[in-house]
């Protein structure tokens, strides 16, 4: 085909194709534009080969990087490799890739009065489940999540104590990322946290060396479940060997510092050394829970996670309250908590 006239056809599809396009991404969805889109899409494709057939020659030899020297020279396969990236994490609908389409979908959705919701989830694969996977745990943020710190155990069910199923790092050690300032800067230290999930530290019935429930330097019991703590919607993929066929119950209990409100305040508790000293309080820890019957083939192994109470407000004790009108945002912490037990 004539260089010309192929180069004619070339500019008008390309055209086309790009402003059907820029129109289809700011826009609402319409056949007429998508259809058009379509075509000429496919058109340009083959006068982009026609494009290749004519000018092989030249084509394959800036392909070998011929008569090119330095980084010129491999271009080509640095060109390539980085349209392979960007090919593959769009596929795998990476975070910051996916906002480029996320924001013409909210731009379109907007214009027609929709709103839609994204679930990028968080994949917590604990290391004991590489081999078998039977409990998944999905937990949905709600409006006020800030990063809280979360722990999932099984109880039996008389409400015994059997296994943690996962637990946030920083729980574990008690070491926190933002422990200490030395000269103006942020350090990882040691903070003891009684107040952070307390009902699970207390029914787990194990202190550390200063006397308190929480565990300390990465306990052994907790090794294999500890995990990172969660920073959106997180699926958490564990398992339980101790699951009792009669049944039994699985729990999760949250936490989110400096969420007060107009009962839990700063100085709310003036005389409660945790609760005033530390400043990273604010409403008591959340507690969830389902029960589980194996032998129920109605619901397909899922079952949805239910508030029960709260965590004393500075991890005095180990009871659960629930009395639960003086929570207000700290119930917006998780819109919901899906557990998914896989029987084996």
């Amino acid at each position: 085909m004539n260089r010309r006239t192929l180069g004619l056809f070339l500019l008008t599809t390309f055209l086309i194709v790009l402003i059907s396009g820029l129109v289809m991404y700011f826009f609402p969805f319409q056949k007429n534009m998508a259809s058009m889109h379509t075509v000429f899409a496919l058109l340009f494709s083959m006068w982009i080969v026609f494009h290749i057939i004519n000018n092989k020659t030249p084509l394959f030899r800036y392909l070998k990087g011929q008569n090119f020297k330095g980084i010129k020279k491999y271009l080509s396969p640095l060109v390539a490799a980085f349209f392979v990236i960007l090919a593959v994490g769009l596929y795998y609908n990476l975070p910051y890739l996916s906002g480029i389409y996320n924001f013409g979908n909210s731009l379109r959705n907007s214009q027609l009065g929709k709103t839609e919701q994204t679930f990028d989830y968080e994949i917590i694969n604990l290391d004991k489940t590489k081999n078998h996977q039977n409990i998944r745990i999905e937990i949905e943020k709600g409006e006020a999540f800030k990063h809280p710190l979360f722990v999932v155990w099984v109880e039996d069910k008389h409400g015994k104590y059997v296994e943690t199923l996962y637990v946030s790092r920083v729980i574990s050690s008690s070491t926190f990322d933002f422990g200490k300032k030395v000269d103006g800067k942020w350090q990882a230290d040691i903070v003891r946290r009684p107040e952070s999930l307390p009902y699970w530290s207390h029914k787990r019935g194990i202190k550390a060396v200063d006397g308190l429930y929480m565990p300390l330097n990465n306990a052994q019991d907790l090794d294999a479940v500890t995990g990172a703590t969660p920073t959106g919607n997180s699926l958490i993929l564990t398992n339980s060997k101790a699951i009792d066929e009669q049944g039994y119950s699985i729990l999760l209990e949250l936490n989110q510092s400096f969420d007060w409100n107009d009962y839990y305040s700063k100085t709310k508790f003036p005389d409660d050394q945790i609760y005033s000293g530390s400043g990273q309080v604010g409403q008591p820890s959340l507690i969830y829970k389902t029960e589980i019957n194996p032998n129920d083939d109605n619901n397909n192994g899922y079952y949805l996670m239910r508030l029960i109470g709260h965590g004393h407000h500075s991890g005095q004790d180990g009871k659960i309250y629930t009395d639960l009108s003086n929570i207000t945002t700290a119930k917006n912490i998780a819109q919901r908590i899906i557990v998914h037990v896989r029987q084996p």
